[in-house]
């Protein structure tokens, strides 16, 4: 297990922290703090290659997928905390939810 240390840049800076058991399966929620909508955030490993999905605000969605599943992710990690507001981790199942409302939007 991994504590991943950050700080909230707000009006204070504000010491937080979080453990994550394991930086290559890990998925996120918390709140965009610009309209307070959720977002989500998941790294995992799949097809040989390492995926790291950010969905914000039910409207914006970043993809990155990578051959190499041996890359650094916790700078990945720590960017999503810094600019989110109560993060929590969540189940991979409550993150898969997330992506296919995002697929159903997609519908052609």
């Amino acid at each position: 297990m991994i504590t991943i240390k950050y700080e909230k840049n707000k009006f204070l800076r504000e010491k937080c922290k979080i453990a994550i058991e394991d930086t290559k399966n890990v998925f996120l929620k918390g709140r965009n703090p610009f309209d307070n909508l959720p977002t989500y955030f998941g790294v995992w490993v799949n097809d040989g290659g390492l995926s790291i999905v950010t969905i914000i605000s039910y409207r914006t969605i970043k993809y990155r997928h990578y051959l190499n599943t041996k890359l650094y992710t916790e700078s990945d990690i720590e960017e999503y905390l810094r600019n989110n507001d109560n993060v929590e981790v969540i189940s991979k199942d409550e993150f898969e939810k997330q992506i296919n409302h995002i697929q159903s939007i997609f519908k052609i």
